[in-house]
């Protein structure tokens, strides 16, 4: 869940380091013939050499690039939660002069602004780029509904909402020249796996064959996220559970203040209402997470009672069904932020159905490292999942 799938650190010394770069490593890449409805943007080619070099700053060992890149901005149509349409935006990348071999979705974490977003060339959107378009394959990754250029409330953590922003620009970026029509390759950070699981659960709802899907440190079980979180053991739980009791008030039609204090939820309508970056919003929220919420709730929750809260947190688990497609589920065993127990429990949950879902520890690596250990080892699954590469 955290809010960025890279070191903020790193991330601020790769995009400086890389601003010069930008004038003599990068192009502008060609136009595409895209569907009606689809609106394409050229914004950067990156050089081969460009590539590897963002990757080694922001820590990625282990992965070449083939390719430079072609970037664009996508703007799509989805629909929200009543059915009434609404445009949506992404970063689409393909591997430039050559065809790409399969479609690869990745979904980011979480993000407080609508400007840190993959069709901005964040860095999680220059390096998911780079990683698979680099080596061969189209990527899609969705900014989601209420981010980037949808002005929406933003419905954090709500699954079905996820799914419908992936599943939908799938179907529209299919249409686009030069992106391949076969099965898709699912795979996302933090709060982008939750939306990996929930639109793979959509695709195959919809009969749909998917190559594999490959989600990171994600929170799967949301009630028993939530009570994790509840615990204070990470420096953004207030951050994410103000967040995402700010959006399920919205989007299940309930007063923020059925969940939070009156103070912390007049706190959470201004910091999540309008742009804040996470250090002005942890600074702004309190250290133990459980001082935000009324009694009401903490009785709920505390005593296994029912609130609409609780009962919403449960409709939106990811864990609880039978996936088709081969699952690996990556986590760092020192992540705070999402404990390992939430991949070990899913993939207990899915075994018991029959599904093919394996829990991978890619090492002693908090949240934010856990993708990066985890993108090499994501690419070479890929890569003997489609047929042992180039």
């Amino acid at each position: 869940m955290r809010t960025a799938s890279f070191r903020w650190d790193v991330a601020f010394i790769a995009l400086v380091a890389l601003a010069a770069l930008t004038l003599v490593g990068c192009t502008r890449p060609p136009p595409r013939r895209a569907p009606e409805g689809v609106q394409l943007t050229p914004l950067k080619t990156y050089s081969r050499f460009t590539s590897r070099l963002l990757l080694r700053l922001v820590g990625v060992s282990g992965i070449g690039v083939a390719y430079d890149v072609d970037c664009y901005r996508m703007l799509y149509q989805t629909h929200d939660g009543a059915g009434n349409p609404i445009e949506a935006s992404g970063l689409l990348a393909l591997p430039h002069d050559a065809q790409a071999r399969r479609l690869v979705s990745f979904q980011h974490g979480t993000t407080t602004t609508r400007a840190a977003v993959p069709s901005r060339l964040d860095v999680t959107g220059k390096a998911a780029a780079i990683v698979f378009a680099g080596n061969g394959y189209g990527l899609i990754a969705p900014d989601y509904i209420g981010l980037g250029s949808s002005r929406m409330q933003h419905p954090y953590l709500i699954a079905e909402d996820a799914a419908r922003a992936v599943t939908d620009m799938i179907t529209a970026a299919r249409g686009i020249e030069g992106v391949p029509s076969g099965p898709v390759f699912l795979s996302g950070f933090s709060q982008g796996g939750q939306a990996s699981l929930a639109a793979l659960r959509t695709l195959e709802s919809d009969g749909e064959h998917v190559l594999g899907a490959a989600p990171v440190a994600g929170p799967y079980d949301l009630r028993n996220t939530f009570g994790t979180a509840l615990l204070g053991h990470a420096p953004q739980d207030s951050l994410y559970l103000a967040y995402l009791s700010w959006a399920y008030a919205g989007h299940y039609g309930h007063p923020l203040e059925s969940v939070l204090t009156p103070d912390y939820a007049r706190r959470a309508r201004d910091l999540f209402g309008s742009p804040h970056l996470p250090k002005q919003i942890m600074a702004a929220l309190p250290a133990n997470p459980r001082t935000m919420f009324n009694a009401a709730f903490l009785h709920a929750f505390d005593s296994h009672g029912s609130h609409w809260l609780l009962d919403a947190l449960t409709q939106n688990d990811v864990s609880d069904w039978s996936p088709r497609a081969p699952v690996r589920l990556y986590y760092g065993s020192a992540d705070l932020d999402v404990v390992p127990e939430e991949a070990l429990k899913a993939q207990r949950a899915f075994r018991a159905r029959g599904s093919d879902v394996t829990a991978v520890d890619v090492g002693p690596v908090d949240h934010e490292a856990s993708m990066v250990a985890a993108a090499p080892l994501i690419l070479a699954w890929l890569e003997r999942l489609d047929g042992g590469g180039r």
